[in-house]
């Protein structure tokens, strides 16, 4: 590239968690695959994803405003960077697949390049080679963009690199980079109290939650739910929705996942069964744009922060605790469209460059965040050469409690859920006690 470029970012760009998603995608290698056919097909399939998105090479500023932007310079690459662990450096494929892939195992401090204080790269992609198999890491900072956009990047690199092995012409993606849907209007001249009316969920500056000076030790777990499992869930769900015609398969593992945390934390903290909890949950805008104002091939963050709740903790453990749960979270949802983000923008738009947004949750407490990378299937991620991914897996992506539903690589006829779970290690521990939970959800690891 003989030229520096600036790719602009979006005002919903600027409240993204400041936060480096972590991938980690991991393969069996076979002893017939060449590792340097691997190594060559990957990096081609990195090559055509720069070529289709540039600025992923790029990285993070901030202008007068402290709204981020992207700036490519001239040397600016995002290279694949290439380890090999020797037998006895890591655990192997196999040793991993016998403990079904614990969380703890991908240290992004091992599997991931390292950076100068201060960078901001946009992306970084790292191959790792360990007996028996491989941990494809890729690595990008939330302000660029969200799971979405994240999966259509990750995706395009890895099935470049199976039509490069494959002697195929190589995919094209056009991403949008079209910010105007997600850009408040900095002269509106609305008072900035009024424009809080309107988002009631968040606040400027003041009130700002400080996480604890000791924060407790957190633990990680993944957990499997059957497509059965779900459909009973569902049914469990339906009997006492408030409000609401249906539920999703969505709403109802929302719904497991709230209930179950809220009741583990009475436990523990039985004075909490008098207050409130919030159940905060990322919706993507780009399935809810019946006026196109956007497309689904937008680049960035295109969620809205959705909030279930807050509702008094005794109705959530009632006996029909998961249907309200599960219809409170339905209606957050329908209640999301391109113009719930209007009053949003231009509170962002609105604020000098000292101040900062932030959401009245307190995920150390009694609310819950959970987030969904629902569209990624293991057909996304094979990249020639036979290889088929095997497990996804995240490293802890904030400090408190929070649930991922991971992406669907399950084989065969029936839909398997992987959830990713992080809670205070003394709840973790009564949450694998919790008969509810137990009842439509397996234990992995």
């Amino acid at each position: 590239m003989a030229h520096e470029s600036n790719y602009e970012l979006s005002h919903l760009d600027k409240i993204a968690m400041p936060i480096v998603v972590k991938a980690f995608i991991v393969y069996e290698l076979e002893p017939t695959v060449n590792r340097k056919d691997v190594v060559t097909s990957i990096t081609e399939g990195l090559a055509n994803g720069i070529t289709q998105c540039p600025f992923m090479a790029g990285k993070i500023y901030f202008d007068d405003s402290g709204k981020p932007f992207i700036k490519r310079l001239p040397e600016d690459q995002l290279e694949c960077t290439i380890q090999e662990f020797a037998p006895g450096e890591h655990k192997s494929f196999h040793a991993l697949q016998d403990s079904c892939f614990p969380p703890e195992e991908f240290n992004p401090d091992r599997l991931l390049p390292s950076f100068l204080v201060g960078e901001r790269p946009v992306g970084a992609l790292q191959l790792n080679f360990i007996e028996d198999g491989l941990i494809l890491a890729f690595a990008m900072n939330h302000l660029a963009g969200d799971w979405s956009s994240m999966n259509s990047f990750l995706s395009l690199v890895c099935k470049s690199s199976k039509a490069y092995q494959q002697g195929l012409c190589m995919p094209t993606y056009a991403p949008d980079l079209n910010r105007s849907a997600f850009n408040g209007d900095p002269h509106a001249n609305i008072p900035q109290g009024e424009l809080l009316k309107g988002c009631p969920g968040f606040y400027v500056n003041e009130n700002a939650f400080i996480p604890p000076k000791m924060p407790p030790q957190f633990s990680t777990g993944i957990y499997k739910i059957t497509n059965s499992a779900v459909k009973r869930l569902k049914q469990e769900c339906t009997k006492m929705l408030n409000g609401v015609d249906y539920v999703t398969s969505y709403d109802c593992i929302s719904a497991l996942l709230w209930v179950t945390v809220t009741r583990v934390r009475t436990q523990l903290n039985p004075e909490n069964i008098s207050s409130q909890s919030r159940f905060l949950h990322p919706i993507d805008l780009r399935s809810r744009d019946p006026e196109h104002k956007t497309s689904p091939s937008y680049f960035g963050n295109a969620v809205c922060p959705s909030q279930a709740g807050p509702i008094n903790v005794e109705m959530l453990l009632a006996k029909e605790g998961l249907g309200t749960a599960a219809s409170l979270i339905r209606k957050s949802i329908n209640e999301v469209s391109m113009a719930s983000i209007e009053n949003l923008t231009t509170l962002v738009a609105s604020l000098a460059p000292a101040e900062r947004l932030g959401f009245h949750a307190n995920f150390f407490d009694m609310d819950v965040l959970l987030n969904s990378w629902f569209s990624g299937t293991a057909a996304d991620f094979a990249i020639g050469n036979g290889l088929v991914p095997q497990a996804f897996r995240t490293h802890r992506p904030v400090t408190g409690a929070c649930c991922l539903i991971l992406p669907n690589f399950s084989f065969g006829e029936e839909r398997l859920y992987d959830i990713f779970v992080q809670l205070d290690e003394r709840e973790h521990q009564l949450l694998r006690q919790d008969q509810t939970f137990l009842d439509f959800s397996e234990i992995k690891v």
